[in-house]
């Protein structure tokens, strides 16, 4: 079993991002993805936590010179990260559901919209922790057959 951490949009929110390193440590995930708008958050996290961080840039992130995607492959489920903001995802989840299957990618993870999702377009599971800085993560459980999304509220941790 594999337990991914999931985050996005901190837009530079130092107390929340914070929060999330004191989560993710203690939760020790074997990986966290990080779907993009702060990439200086982003470095620093990458410095403080026990795990590997795969990040993204987003449409924020104006000056990072950083992969605007990601692909990985954790207990033989291939994962896309991307931002969403390059295929329009506040207005539909099909442009990325059809990129994912185009990149061989069973689940596609993604943030821009601020706004929580999970769900299914066509055969790709779509997950966005919602964000970061309004206190939103989420947590991916992987088995062989499985993935198991969890959309989670810092604030419940308090």
């Amino acid at each position: 079993m594999v337990k991914l951490g999931l985050i996005s949009d901190s837009h530079f929110n130092s107390f929340w991002v914070e929060q999330y390193l004191q989560r993710a440590n203690r939760e020790k995930y074997d990986a966290v993805f990080f779907m993009g708008d702060g990439d200086s958050d982003a470095r620093w996290l990458e410095r403080r936590l026990d795990m590997p961080l795969i990040w993204v840039a987003g449409n924020c992130d104006h000056f990072a010179k950083h992969q605007r995607e990601a692909i990985a492959s954790f207990e033989g489920h291939r994962i896309l990260a991307v931002h969403g903001d390059r295929f329009d995802v506040r207005w539909g989840m099909d442009r990325l559901s059809y990129y994912a299957e185009e990149k061989g990618a069973e689940i596609a993870l993604f943030g821009h919209t601020h706004h929580a999702y999970v769900g299914y377009s066509g055969r790709t599971l779509m997950i966005n922790p919602g964000a970061l800085n309004e206190g939103r993560c989420g947590e991916l459980l992987l088995d062989g057959k499985r993935a198991v999304p969890y959309l989670l509220d810092l604030k419940e941790d308090e």
